[in-house]
């Protein structure tokens, strides 16, 4: 933790940087360039005392953040990620029970959700997450463009359409239970009308033209007991990005991050012009940098030390009948938020529980100061892990490791989140798949080594561990924390993990360097987990789906060659494992799939499935022992026209590929395929696809299968896979995409 006596003196210094001066300044105080070291406390939450409090420690970490990247311009001339070049060049970034209201049709039976027809593909069951198709069995629910579609499943095999809604923003997912829908929407502040109330609220004031946050996340309440007229209830507009949301019998956690902009803050180096007259070489140049930094750092002070505290913190807005209300989502006392003992981040993670069902406005709200969140729940409890650290931490601190943040909420009350306790593991976890928690105990799958150190000649060789916690209480503080309870470490030496999945006291781990292993893992104690068994095989696994207690199918890559070595991104293979005994997994079936018949021409460009890194697009569908793959390729098209000459097109290949698993022997073979390649390649249709030409989404219902892509949904019969029904989308352009019937 940066030391208060340091903080202090910056926040004191005086200067204002004011248009740079050519000439040179030699006399800076000879510390003032000391790295600061970085000490390691506790991650444990601690609210804020008052609010002065959390203005001082806020303040003090954005002036860190920002002295540390001016520092870091100084030494090394130019920033990595995102920042500016020395030569003024841009640089790019490294990173990268139902309701059966209706139209007026009766329904005839009751559709029960895993019986009947196939919903979201959750991690959890009982725990539903936000996502852009949804369906109750009687209706699917679509986000496209800028439109929430609705239609109508009379009988299976059928669609009808019932309604199309507009969505301010661009809509991201949704949660759905019975006749209240909520739409996530990204709203950009640039498309705001300036004669729109929200403007002038989201708008830094005086002589800054700049808007308080890149993007804010709406929350679109409807009611749609009539599907034919679907009706708002409820807006709210929170400032920051959506990340995820998790729905539990009508009670929603949404989750988001807030990084609010700072008028007048800088973190480049604003060169004077006789800078770049000098040679690469010059030890003036470092002289002019060191000069600028000091002045920035200086600037960078006043600026905060004039700002207000709810200019720092992200607001919630309202629309009722036109108008806006602004809500300050802080408490009296600023209670409601929290840092990690030794947290120095600037963003928020903003956790806000709303009730579906509520008629009236209300919500909790609770924040922590961190970096961008990774979220797990179960039906009892929500956790959240971040990176101890952000990037800027790091720099000339490499005795530091790389370790990551457990926070954990009581979520079993509906609309109630109570924080339980925070811990803190080595290394980084992948995705919420590495995450879990069973009986109280929560394990966690993760990857140590410093393998995100780019810049570090020598970083620390990686492998992985299974750790696993419970909640306690540290008798000297009274915290609420979460203890070690057991681990298993030294798992995959050099690899990492690619895939995980935590079944009741079992875990499955992939790992990958040169080549897939599978590890099975005993949890039955939890304070002493154990490998049971290891098998090798080409390839990677980025998915594991349980089918039952024997047998894993999972989705993933071929090897790039003969010798097994190595990945082709350009495939998609299916894998079955047997693993009715732990000690000797084996693998039962593979099969690869392709969206062409000649993918060895290279007319085509890779191919692609969402599938591999979206659990959501991969759809097993236990009643039938089917699994629905959406698999895509392109490639461009020649053609010759006597008056504009030779252009070229696109052609897609869009299909979602079905797949029959026995799930006793674990064989695969392929079933069928649903094709939307005509709807997207109809010369008659003069359609902007807008990235939307892949079949992202596959819904099971009775003996249909329904798929859905930019160009529309189909419903295909899974007997003899002919089409029984299709509703095609209509796409307008230039402006924006929306869609009619």
């Amino acid at each position: 933790m940066v030391t208060s006596i340091v903080l202090v003196l910056l926040m004191l210094a005086a200067g204002c940087i004011g248009n740079v001066r050519d000439e040179i300044i030699t006399e800076l105080p000879d510390d003032w360039k000391t790295k600061t070291q970085r000490t390691i406390s506790q991650p444990q939450l601690v609210q804020f005392d008052s609010c002065d409090d959390m203005e001082y420690s806020l303040k003090a970490s954005i002036a860190e953040e920002y002295r540390t990247e001016l520092l870091q311009a100084v030494e090394e001339q130019y920033y990595y990620g995102w920042g500016m070049f020395d030569d003024g060049m841009v640089a790019e970034s490294a990173m990268d029970g139902d309701s059966m209201a209706s139209t007026g049709s009766s329904q005839p039976q009751t559709r029960t959700q895993g019986e009947d027809f196939s919903g979201t593909n959750n991690q959890e069951q009982g725990v539903d997450e936000a996502d852009f198709i949804k369906t109750d069995g009687y209706y699917i629910y679509v986000l496209q463009g800028s439109s929430l579609s609705i239609m109508e499943i009379p009988e299976f095999g059928e669609i009808e359409f019932a309604s199309n809604s507009s969505i301010e923003g661009s809509p991201i997912s949704m949660m759905l239970q019975d006749d209240r829908l909520i739409v996530l929407s990204s709203y950009n502040p640039w498309s705001i009308n300036s004669e729109d109330d929200l403007y002038e609220y989201l708008r830094w004031g005086g002589e800054y033209s700049q808007w308080r946050v890149n993007s804010l996340t709406k929350y679109t309440t409807f009611d749609i007991s009539n599907r034919s007229s679907p009706e708002i209830i409820q807006e709210l507009y929170l400032e920051g990005y959506s990340v995820d949301a998790r729905e539990i019998d009508g009670s929603i956690r949404a989750i988001t991050h807030s990084w609010l902009n700072i008028p007048g803050l800088s973190n480049w180096l604003n060169m004077p012009s006789a800078y770049y007259e000098l040679q690469w070489d010059d030890p003036e140049r470092k002289t002019y940098r060191e000069m600028i930094a000091y002045e920035t750092i200086q600037a960078n002070d006043e600026v905060l030390e004039a700002i207000a505290l709810e200019d720092l913190v992200p607001k919630i807005y309202q629309r009722v009948g036109g108008e806006i209300i602004e809500h300050d989502m802080r408490s009296e006392s600023c209670e409601n938020f929290a840092q990690p003992m030794d947290g120095f981040s600037r963003g928020f993670t903003n956790i806000l529980s709303l009730d579906l069902f509520s008629t009236t406005f209300d919500f909790e709200s609770d924040h922590l100061l961190s970096n961008h969140p990774l979220v797990y729940a179960s039906k009892d409890a929500l956790v959240l892990t971040e990176n101890s650290w952000d990037w800027w931490w790091f720099w000339g601190q490499d005795e530091v490791d790389e370790m990551t943040n457990i926070h954990t909420f009581d979520i079993s009350v509906p609309g109630v989140t109570t924080y339980t306790g925070s811990g803190r593991i080595d290394g980084q976890i992948l995705n919420q798949f590495c995450i879990s928690e069973h009986e109280g105990v929560l394990r966690i799958a993760t990857t140590v080594g410093q393998w995100n150190r780019w810049w570090m000649d020598d970083p620390e060789p990686m492998s992985s561990s299974i750790v696993t916690l419970v909640r306690g209480v540290n008798p000297e503080t009274d915290q609420q924390v979460l203890l070690e309870y057991g681990r298993l470490d030294g798992i995959a030496e050099d690899e990492r993990i690619w895939s995980a999945r935590f079944v009741e006291d079992r875990a499955y781990l992939v790992t990958f360097e040169q080549i897939d292993p599978l590890w099975t893992i005993d949890l039955s104690d939890p304070a002493t987990p154990k490998i049971l068994g290891e098998l090798e095989v080409p390839g990677v696994s980025t998915y594991i789906h349980p089918l039952h207690d024997g047998m894993l199918l999972t989705i993933g890559m071929g090897p790039a060659g003969e010798d097994g070595l190595g990945l082709d991104w350009s495939s998609t293979r299916l894998s079955t494992f047997n693993i009715s005994d732990l000690t000797q997994p084996a693998v039962a079936d593979t099969l690869m799939l392709s969206p062409v018949n000649d993918p060895e021409d290279n007319r085509w460009t890779w191919s692609y499935s969402e599938a591999k890194y979206e659990h959501k697009a991969f759809q097993y569908w236990g009643p039938k022992e089917m699994l629905a793959v959406p698999l895509s390729t392109y490639r461009y098209i020649e053609s010759h026209d006597e008056d504009v000459g030779y252009h070229w097109s696109y052609e897609y290949i869009s299909k979602a590929i079905i797949v029959n698993v026995d799930e006793a022997t674990g064989s695969m073979s392929i079933h069928g395929e649903v094709n939307h390649s005509s709807l997207l390649n109809d010369e008659g249709r003069n359609h902007w696809w807008g990235g939307n030409e892949n079949i992202r989404r596959t819904i099971f219902m009775g003996d249909y299968i329904y798929a859905i892509s930019g160009a529309g949904i189909t419903a295909h019969h899974l007997d003899t896979m002919e089409l029984s029904d299709v509703v095609m989308f209509e796409v307008e352009y230039p402006e924006y995409a929306y869609y009619d019937y």
